[in-house]
Parts: C-alpha cells; sequence; structure tokens
C-alpha cells in the first residue's frame, strides 16, 4: 500500500463542461451576427475595451471557465445588448444564465435560439418548463408534436408529454407517454421511479398503491423518495401504520437517512393539516422528472448536463431541496465550493436534509480556507443538537483531513459516547479514530480500534488492508497480514494501493518473486504513486534486476515523495540495499 498519508486521504471524501456544452452549439453563430461581435473595438496596443461585445465575450468566457457564472450571464447579456444578432452571444448567455440559476431570464433568449436551431435540445426543453409552469399545457404538447423525435429527444418527449396531459386530466394519453421509457438503457429506472408519481398526481389510488409496491418490495433498500412517496399516500388513506411499519423495515437497512427520519418525525406530529403528498400536481412532476433524470446522467458520467437539469427542477419547484442536495454535491466533486456552500445555504432548515446541509456547509467553509469559521459552525451544531453523532464527526473527519491527530480522536471519542450502541455501521467511526491514533504514534490505541471495526464488518477491505499493510510495516503478525491482505485484494482487485500492501507483505517474508508480480500490477494501476515504485524498485533489486531497481527509485524521486522517504531513496540510489536488511 502507499504511505501513511496516502492511505489516510484514501478513507476521506462528468458528460462535457458547460464551457463544451456551449462551445458544442457554436455552429448557431454563423447564422448570427458573429462578424460584429469579433470586430470590437481595440486600442493601439490591441487590448479590446472591456464596453466592446468582443471585451465583454472574452471577459464572459473566462468567467465561465472559472465558473462564476453570475458574471459570465452578465458579461455576456452586457455584449448581447450591444450586438443582439449574435446567436454564438445568446447562447453563452443562455447557458450561463441557466448554471447560475436565472432560468427565468434564459427564457426570455429561447425564442431566438429556437428560431436559428429549432432540434437544439436545451432551448426546446427550457421553453418547455416554462410553458408547464404557466399551466399551458397544449403549447408544450405542441412543442413536442412539432420538434424532432431523435437523440436525447427520444428519451425527454416522452416526459414532457406525460406530465402535460397529467395537466389536462389526460390518464391514458399520460401514462401512455411514460410507458415509452420502460426499457429506455439510462431512464428505466426514472420510469419505475415516476410511475407510481403520475397515477398519483392523476388520482388514480389503486394502481398508484400497485406501483409503489413493484418499485419498492423485494428490494432491500429501495430509494428513499420512493419510500417517502409511498409512505405519505399510506397516511392520505388514513393507514398510519403501515407507514410506519413502511418506515421502519428500511430504517433497518438505511438507520442514518435524514428522509426516512424526517418522515418518522411527522408520523409522530400532530398536524391540523393533511400530509401532502410527494408531488403535488404535473408541474411538480416534471420537477421530479427532471431531478430524476439528473440523477440518472449523474450516475452515467452526466454530470454537466445533470446541472442543467436540476436548475430546471428547481425553476419548476422552488422548494425541491433535494436537487439542491444533489446540486451542491456535484459542485463539491468539481471543488466549486463556494457555488456549494452558495447552494447547501439555500436549503431549507425545517426539511429533510436541514442538518445536512449545515454540515456540508461547514465542509465547504472549511474547504475554503476559513477553517476557524468551520470549527465554530460545527462546534454551535454540536451544542444546538445533544443527541447527534454527526457534527462531532464531521469535525473529526475535517482534523483528520488536516493531520491534526490528537483533535481527530477527540472528537471520534466524543461522537462515539453518543451512539448507545454500535451497530456494523458504525465500523467506519472505529476505522476513522483508530488511523488517527495510528498516526499520532498510538498503535496500540488504533489497533485495538481495528481490530472492532473487523468484528462489525469482518470483511472490509479498507480496514483489513490499512491494518494488514500496518503490521508488515511494523514487522508484526506478517503472516496473518498477509493473509487479510489477500482477501481485501480479493474484495478490490483493481485497487492499486491494496495490490502494493500484499507485494509489500510478500517483499517483508522473503517471496520476492512474487512480491515482484504484484508490485509490477500495483503500478500499473497506480502508477503515480511514490512509495509504490520504491517499492518495486526493492523487490527488482532482491531478484537481481538492479538497474531496473534504480530507474524505478529514480522514478520514485521524480513523483515528490514526503521527505524522510526521498532521503532512503537517494541512499538506496547511491549505495543499494543492504545484503541482508530488507530495508
Amino acid at each position: 500500500m502507499t504511505d501513511k498519508a496516502s492511505r489516510d486521504r484514501s478513507i476521506s471524501r462528468p458528460l462535457r463542461s458547460l464551457l463544451l456544452a456551449a462551445a458544442a452549439l457554436l455552429p448557431l453563430a454563423a447564422c448570427g451576427g458573429q462578424g460584429s461581435m469579433m470586430s470590437g473595438t481595440s486600442s493601439s496596443r490591441g487590448a479590446y475595451r472591456l464596453d466592446s461585445p468582443y471585451g465583454n465575450f472574452l471577459a464572459a468566457r473566462h468567467a465561465r471557465e472559472m465558473n462564476d457564472n453570475t458574471n459570465a450571464a452578465n458579461y455576456y447579456l452586457r455584449a448581447l445588448r450591444e450586438d443582439p444578432n449574435s446567436a454564438l452571444l445568446a447562447q453563452g448567455a443562455f447557458i450561463a444564465l441557466i448554471a447560475d440559476g436565472r432560468v427565468g431570464e434564459a427564457v426570455t433568449l429561447t425564442p431566438a435560439l429556437r428560431q436559428v436551431n429549432p432540434s437544439e435540445y436545451l432551448p426546446r426543453m427550457t421553453q418547455a418548463s416554462a410553458l408547464m409552469l404557466a399551466r399551458d399545457y397544449d403549447a408544450v404538447l405542441r412543442l413536442v408534436a412539432e420538434g424532432p423525435t431523435g437523440g436525447i429527444h427520444a428519451a425527454f418527449n416522452p416526459l414532457l408529454a406525460a406530465f402535460a396531459h397529467a395537466g389536462n386530466g389526460n390518464a391514458d394519453q399520460a401514462m401512455a407517454n411514460l410507458q415509452r421509457l420502460e426499457r429506455h438503457p439510462l431512464l428505466s429506472g426514472v420510469y419505475a421511479h415516476l410511475k407510481p408519481i403520475l397515477l398519483d398526481v392523476l388520482n388514480q389510488p389503486e394502481p398508484t398503491e400497485a406501483a409503489y409496491r413493484e418499485a419498492i418490495e423485494g428490494r432491500e433498500r429501495a430509494g428513499t423518495r420512493q419510500i417517502d412517496g409511498m409512505a405519505r399516500f399510506l397516511e392520505r388513506q388514513n393507514r398510519a401504520a403501515e407507514a410506519r411499519r413502511l418506515l421502519e423495515e428500511q430504517m433497518v437497512f438505511n438507520p442514518d437517512n435524514p428522509v426516512l427520519l424526517h418522515a418518522l418525525r411527522r408520523l409522530d406530529t400532530k398536524r391540523s393539516q393533511p400530509t401532502e403528498p410527494l408531488v403535488g400536481n404535473a408541474v411538480e412532476g416534471l420537477a421530479e422528472a427532471m431531478f430524476a433524470s439528473a440523477s440518472a446522467l449523474g450516475r452515467s458520467d452526466g454530470g454537466d448536463l445533470a446541472e442543467l437539469h436540476l436548475q430546471l427542477a428547481l425553476f419548476l419547484r422552488p422548494d425541491l431541496d433535494d436537487a439542491r442536495m444533489l446540486l451542491g454535491d456535484i459542485y463539491e466533486s468539481r471543488s466549486r465550493f463556494d457555488q456549494a456552500l452558495a447552494m447547501y445555504a439555500k436549503v431549507s432548515p425545517n426539511s429533510a436534509y436541514g442538518e445536512s446541509a449545515q454540515l456540508r456547509q461547514a465542509w465547504c467553509i472549511n474547504e475554503l480556507g476559513r477553517t476557524d469559521e468551520a470549527v465554530r459552525v460545527l462546534r454551535r451544531m454540536v451544542s444546538a443538537n445533544t443527541g447527534s453523532p454527526r457534527a462531532l464527526l464531521t469535525l473529526a473527519d475535517m482534523y483528520r483531513q488536516m493531520e491534526k491527530w490528537p483533535e481527530a480522536t477527540r472528537e471520534y471519542t466524543a461522537a462515539l459516547e453518543r451512539i448507545p450502541r454500535l451497530e456494523p455501521r458504525h465500523w467506519t467511526i472505529l476505522f476513522g479514530r483508530g488511523v488517527a491514533y495510528e498516526r499520532s504514534k498510538q498503535f496500540d490505541k488504533g489497533e485495538a480500534d481495528m481490530l472492532k471495526a473487523l468484528e462489525l464488518q469482518p470483511d472490509q477491505p479498507l480496514v483489513l488492508n490499512y491494518l494488514g499493510y500496518s503490521w508488515v510495516d511494523m514487522h508484526r503478525n506478517i503472516e496473518r497480514a498477509t493473509r487479510m491482505i489477500e482477501r481485501a485484494v480479493q474484495l478490490r482487485p483493481n485497487d492499486g494501493a491494496i495490490v502494493d500492501s500484499l507485494g509489500w507483505a510478500l517483499y517483508r517474508l522473503g517471496r520476492y518473486p512474487e512480491a515482484v508480480i504484484q508490485l509490477e500490477r500495483a503500478v500499473e494501476l497506480k502508477g503515480g504513486d511514490p512509495v509504490i515504485t520504491d517499492h518495486l524498485g526493492d523487490a527488482y533489486w532482491r531478484v537481481g534486476r538492479q538497474e531496473e531497481a534504480k530507474f524505478q527509485w529514480r522514478r520514485a524521486l521524480g513523483l515528490k515523495p514526503e521527505q524522510d522517504l526521498a532521503l532512503q531513496v537517494q541512499r538506496k540510489i547511491d549505495q543499494g540495499l543492504d545484503p541482508v536488511a530488507a530495508k
């Protein structure tokens, strides 16, 4: 495996870029006033004035590259006012506005864009969303009937038509259109999710219940929105006991899920108002379709289009906090922490995601370099909710990321004190604290935590590998450690760090030819790691391949290892390995 710092980082926490999404539509510019935009006034030194169309265009492009959608949209709009016939500027402004959540402004650009290219998907979907929001369902159906039917339209035309027909009360046509997605390679799961929702919107109780049961029963862990949707349906049918049983059954498999916990609290609260359905009307139904398709697109590496779908979902239904959480998660995955922070801040504190959104805000604040502020936020949460360990765990993870090991162990310990009974799902806490103990040179305590984590989850590859590697590195329990690492490799055969651990264990056992085989594979899987590369050099030396060993050591130095390792590697380049000692 890799060095201890890399091991710790390994347990911490797209279709095209939006710029490429805009670039894909550049042919539109040939039909518009691109020439006038390109001829922006320049000074004698060749720098374009910011108040020229081209200067604003360049500023907009730069803002987009920096993921500053607000300024990008503003610069595009400023340029468009100077050059209103440029389809290139209109398209750039359109994409930036949607990405910035200003869908209502983007809608004003769709007629011009669709006049240039009627088959372009995003302007068409945005226009349809605006028509749905205006309850002009017949206009949506005309848009579908008159538009293209191939490519991406084949997937989303049925969604538009289904909910437009539902808005008009035409149940047969609505369900017939949705049915077209049942075997779609990407959206079949979206179909299964939307079927009971659409039937509920159409006020068909018996088919709604049957569709929910079809989507849920037989699945150990069903989608939480489906579970919440069915629980709400049962509550509205005056079957609260059945709703509670459904939620409690799912809590066994997903005990910390905020949606399920929120739903149980809803059942425990006496209310004067009846429970609202998950989706109350056709407009909210299309918002749900945009959210569900964004989830599917995100899983299939379509995160960029997923962003835009989520903004359309929020345009149609501003209270859809599920979309905000997913959008924030996408931003975080791309290190756009300021945007994620702003999105999480919009989540209602009373929603199922209230606590989760606050925790993610604190994490983003820390990632933006404002650690003291993040700690203050989390400390307030710790004091405000004395029954929840989640803020303490976030603090612990934050300290671990900063390699503040004593602070991390303290917070993990405080979190464990808030957990009355350890369950298999709590292995991650023990593992995290075990790592922090080990890194703070309290290995006996760390070892005890990891052994306890393995009691809870005997086949957890991360724990098997970390503890096994630690033992190997300390020349302790080599045989048992090797068996543990071999099991971890069986569970994760393509994890370069774990394969490296096996190679290093074999090396420690003196089985050098076998070690070479595993370490060569580890380098193939994770070639940019200096520790793995160093290990391969050692194994080559032991089997008599000294020149190849020196090549690998030099390569390890080029990968910028930590200072202690760099000194060891340089010594080996100069002197080779001791004829007796392995290290």
